[in-house]
């Protein structure tokens, strides 16, 4: 396991054989469609996404009147009308990224968060046995065929349920932030898509059409906490992506990990590796899940201002002093509030400074 979240570091490296095969024909699949490696769908080094039958993409519903999760299948209506959905209530997705599942803690926590916080649809969105793959390409690959299936799924909830796309909001993290932006880009009038460090390897700097963009929804705002070259271990990208795009600290080291990058390999081989690895190199990569699942707990208010790079943010050219027109990020932020916005938080819990 910790083989496979090596596997980004070396990812400028890798070169797949597609292209010298002569072979350019699209893949299609039931359901979610053709997919061709044509560019601009090249940036995952020319791999294919895998069927969905091997990717196995699951819903789960989670709502305030039952104790346990519902299963949702776009392809079967029944598992719709007979839930506890209700067009009466925001819905939430929440997606995961790279070599991660639904049985992450974060999931659990954001979820009861966001239910203590509204009444609200949450569903989950499992994809792990396509995120789960030793080539990194390969996943970033098969967003496209989730982000299809979730498409499918709004559509079924539009047809059986009634749901309105202005009340979605799909939060992604890491390349579940593409994965919204597919499916928001399928399904245009979602009404928000939030990405938490949207990945930047294959993603950065590359067509609107392979990413997520602001066009993917009526708004779409992205938190960046890890933005560095992949050379320097940074998995998020710096670029800006949405309507808002706001970068806590500058968004890249993040307070309290920064350290962590210098001793890349020293927890191989060491009790909880893994656990130390993810927690060291991808800790400022994961630091915006605790980010906004505090902006969702907490009283306190992250308030961000308007800047116009990170090095006048650095300089403090940035910092206010009386009259500050702050913008909130997370989970209370606006989509009258458009632009580059950056902020201070702390190195651990409560990062919200007041």
């Amino acid at each position: 396991m910790l083989i496979r979240l090596l596997c980004p570091l070396v990812i400028l490296h890798y070169t797949s054989a597609f292209p010298f095969l002569g072979s350019f024909l699209p893949v299609c699949y039931e359901h979610v469609g053709c997919f061709d490696v044509m560019p601009p769908f090249n940036n995952a080094k020319y791999v294919y996404p895998q069927p969905p039958e091997r990717i196995q993409t699951q819903f789960f519903l989670y709502t305030g009147t039952t104790d346990s999760p519902q299963t949702l299948d776009p392809y079967d209506a029944s598992t719709i009308t007979g839930s506890t959905f209700s067009n009466q209530r925001p819905t939430i997705f929440i997606v995961h990224g790279y070599s991660s599942s639904v049985h992450d803690s974060w999931f659990n926590t954001m979820t009861t968060a966001i239910l203590e916080k509204i009444d609200a649809n949450v569903i989950t969105v499992d994809w792990s046995n396509g995120a789960d793959n030793l080539i990194y390409p390969q996943s970033a690959a098969n967003t496209r065929v989730v982000g299809a299936t979730l498409a499918n799924l709004i559509k079924g909830l539009q047809q059986h349920a009634g749901l309105s796309l202005g009340d979605v909001q799909m939060i992604g993290h890491s390349l579940g932030a593409h994965i919204a932006g597919y499916a928001g880009s399928a399904v245009p009038g979602c009404g928000r898509i939030t990405g938490l460090d949207p990945a930047g390897p294959l993603f950065e700097n590359k067509d609107p059409a392979v990413r997520l963009d602001p066009t993917d929804a009526l708004f779409v705002e992205a938190i960046h906490t890890d933005g560095e070259p992949l050379t320097n271990y940074g998995f998020g990208m710096q670029q800006k992506v949405g309507h808002a795009d706001f970068y806590p600290n500058g968004g890249v080291n993040q307070p309290g990990c920064s350290e962590h990058k210098d001793n890349v390999f020293t927890a191989i081989g060491t009790p909880n590796s893994l656990e130390s690895f993810a927690n060291g190199v991808a800790c400022s990569h994961m630091r915006v899940l605790d980010l906004y699942i505090e902006s969702i707990e907490s009283t306190c208010v992250f308030n961000a201002l308007p800047c116009e790079s990170k090095e006048d943010f650095n300089s403090g050219r940035c910092d206010c002093k009386k009259n500050c027109q702050y913008t909130t990020m997370g989970y209370g932020s606006l989509p009258s509030d458009t632009g580059d916005f950056y902020l201070h938080t702390g190195s651990a819990k409560p990062f919200c400074l007041e």
